[in-house]
């Protein structure tokens, strides 16, 4: 069963006490996940500076390499009761992915190469393919 911030009741011994102080609180999950995200990315920002200048300062932090933090980021989204889909969504999104890469590949063997050069300079302006060029949904 739901809680009132989507979360399965059955989860709340997964979830630290902040977070479920928060979501107690009526605070979003999103804004939760973005809080502690933004959080350590200032802590790591923080530390990173201050290591500049004492080489061996913040030692308690630990490593600031990307994959430690990318860890302790996967770890606070799962404290705040974050879960990772589970394998059958995984081979869905896979498998959708798959077909819209063939898609995209059939369309683009279609196209001169005039005209995927104009495809190549809209989308680096702009973010999209242009108006006439569009590729399949």
């Amino acid at each position: 069963m739901s809680g009132s911030w989507g979360l399965d009741k059955s989860m709340a011994d997964d979830i630290d006490a902040l977070a479920a102080m928060s979501y107690e609180g009526g605070k979003d999950v999103i804004d939760v996940a973005v809080e502690r995200i933004a959080l350590l990315i200032e802590v790591r920002d923080t530390v990173i500076e201050h290591r500049r200048t004492t080489p061996q300062g913040s030692p308690t932090f630990g490593p600031t390499d990307p994959s430690v933090i990318g860890r302790r980021l996967v770890a606070a989204l799962l404290d705040a009761g974050w879960r990772p889909p589970t394998d059958d969504e995984v081979k869905e999104a896979s498998r959708r992915s798959k077909e819209a890469t063939e898609r995209f590949d059939e369309w683009r063997r279609t196209l001169s190469p005039e005209q995927w050069a104009r495809v190549m300079n809209h989308y680096s302006s702009h973010g999209e393919c242009p108006p006439d060029l569009q590729p399949p949904p």
